[in-house]
């Protein structure tokens, strides 16, 4: 026996054996199985079996030295009251709702023996076959705390254990009266399989005095692990220490702790039929803490309860999560989902996934088109006509620009009344249109009215000659007083040095007369280019 142990000091003599009474006897059974196929086998894990799930089945016990007394001084050797036990707890556990289970563990003694009882006041060894203690088990999860069967994290529970005094007590097989104990479950089921639990409670039994060593109420507690070994075959290896705190003791007297740690392996096989095998050794802290301790188990799950399916999904390892399925994209075109305004036909991420269109057929697409419904022509910009009719106005893609101070146009604006003059003659139904020049406001009124004027009639002759009929055609300056937009800027300015064409509404009768316009009725010069040496416009004329 190690220094650790606890020694139970004895007086040994012939003459006190013979008078000696006998102490109230007590169950000196540590090893108290659970009948659920994952619970650890003496420590409890927090999940209830499946709902009308059930477990049935035998747990084999064989411990060494379960009872033991050591002489005072020493010197004689230890006296084994238990020297030996095997032990078969019949078991069967139900699943209820999976929020509960209730359970039921008949003990039967096959086998003890032990030295002579003199010692305790009785002769002859202890009996060798005998009942124990009838006992009932239930747990039940703690809202917050219920992990299903597949589930991982933590998991809480309630239990309770209830005995009955049905056992032989003169055999220490049983402790003569009802006892009691709750318990706490709290553990953790980590995805790759390993669980960790950790049980605690209270052991409500009689107070009794054996050989000077108190036996009474106990806090029970344990702690054990379950790792998988190779988990898609089912075999996982167990551990755990469990043991009573002894909560009364005589004074000067070490408390009683018997505990022992426990390991083994375990076997969940597909037929349904789990098996568990292993064995550890006891702490030496208590008399009823044995030398060694084996034990077996066959726990019977009937196959397709839900019970079996959960045991069998915990064999399968953990499948990684599959990627995202990739963004619908029938067509191809890399634009994804509800982005793609049409689906099922290929186009460009710029046009929501729809193929591009060009209705006026003139090499723009209409997305870029700023004149989607107007060719642009060889001369044409972002899709628009150097000219364009549009509501009453031809419109111009850029300005006029004329010779400095003068109404001479430059060459460069040809191509641009080339295509007011297509306008003109593509809508016969324009009865006339007035060519109106414009000035910033640099330089005095009558100077920009005349150059208006001017400028407005070269426009018009220039049309003319291009194929648009004199009647068709009006021109008038306004000089500096109709601005659209700021003449503070040169940009502003810029703008408003401009020539508009205006169409009039058709008349009913005869043409009107166009406005009184000296400078249309003056000029009657042919159009030629500007020179290309520009001269100077004078500081308040304004620039072309």
């Amino acid at each position: 026996m190690k220094p650790s142990h606890l020694f139970l000091l004895v007086a040994l003599g012939l003459s006190t054996a013979a008078t000696a009474q006998p102490d109230a006897r007590f169950n000196v059974q540590l090893f108290r199985p659970s009948g659920a196929p994952q619970d650890l086998v003496v420590v409890q894990q927090s999940r209830p079996l499946s709902h009308l799930s059930v477990s049935v089945g035998p747990y084999f016990s064989y411990s060494l030295n379960p009872l033991s007394l050591i002489p005072e001084g020493g010197d004689l050797s230890k006296i084994s009251l238990v020297g030996n036990r095997l032990q078969l707890d019949v078991m069967a556990t139900v699943g209820l709702f999976d929020w509960a289970e209730v359970g039921v563990d008949m003990p039967l003694i096959l086998a003890q023996g032990g030295d002579n009882l003199e010692v305790i006041g009785t002769e002859g060894s202890v009996e060798s076959f005998v009942f124990g203690d009838l006992r009932l088990t239930g747990k039940v999860a703690i809202p917050g705390l219920r992990r299903p069967a597949e589930g991982k994290g933590w998991g809480g529970a309630v239990t309770l254990n209830v005995s009955f005094p049905t056992g032989a007590q003169e055999a220490f097989a049983g402790d003569g009266e009802l006892t009691w104990a709750p318990g706490l479950v709290l553990d953790y089921r980590f995805e790759n399989g390993i669980l960790l639990a950790l049980n605690g409670g209270f052991w409500k039994r009689p107070d009794r005095v054996f050989s000077g060593v108190s036996v009474g109420d106990m806090a029970p507690f344990g702690v054990g692990a379950e790792v998988p070994i190779l988990r898609g075959s089912g075999l996982t290896a167990v551990g755990m220490v469990h043991g009573a705190v002894g909560l009364t003791k005589q004074p000067d007297e070490p408390r009683q702790i018997p505990a022992e740690a426990l390991f083994g392996l375990r076997w969940y096989s597909s037929t349904g039929l789990n098996f568990t095998f292993g064995g550890g050794m006891g702490c030496g802290c208590s008399i009823a803490s044995p030398t060694l301790s084996f034990f077996t188990s066959i726990l019977w799950i009937p196959a397709k309860t839900r019970e079996w399916e959960a045991l069998e999904r915990f064999k399968e390892p953990p499948q990684p999560l599959p990627p995202p399925p990739p963004p619908v994209d029938p067509d191809g075109d890399g634009v994804i989902g509800e982005s793609d305004a049409c689906p099922d036909v290929p186009g460009p991420v710029a046009n929501m996934g729809c193929p591009d269109t060009d209705k006026d057929g003139d090499g723009v697409v209409d997305r870029l088109d700023r004149c989607p419904d107007q060719p642009a022509g060889s001369r044409g910009k972002d899709g628009c006509p150097l000219a364009r009719r549009d509501g009453n106005r031809i419109v111009i893609l850029e300005q006029l620009n004329f010779a400095t101070d003068q109404d001479i146009i430059l060459s460069e604006s040809f191509p641009i009344l080339e295509e007011v003059a297509r306008v003109m003659n593509e809508n016969p139904e324009i009865d006339r249109m007035h060519v109106e020049g414009h000035t910033d406001s640099r330089a005095t009124d009558a100077y920009n009215l005349d150059l208006s004027r001017r400028r407005a009639s070269s426009v018009m002759r220039f049309l003319v000659e291009s194929g648009v009929a004199a009647e068709r055609l009006c021109s008038q300056g306004f000089g500096r007083s109709r601005p659209v937009a700021d003449n503070a800027t040169e940009e502003g300015m810029a703008l408003n040095r401009r020539v508009d064409f205006t169409i009039q509404p058709p008349s009913d009768g005869p043409r009107p007369p166009c406005p009184e316009d000296a400078g249309a009725k003056k000029r009657k010069r042919p159009i030629k280019k500007a020179p290309k040496a520009k001269s100077k416009a004078p500081a308040s004329a304004p620039k072309p």
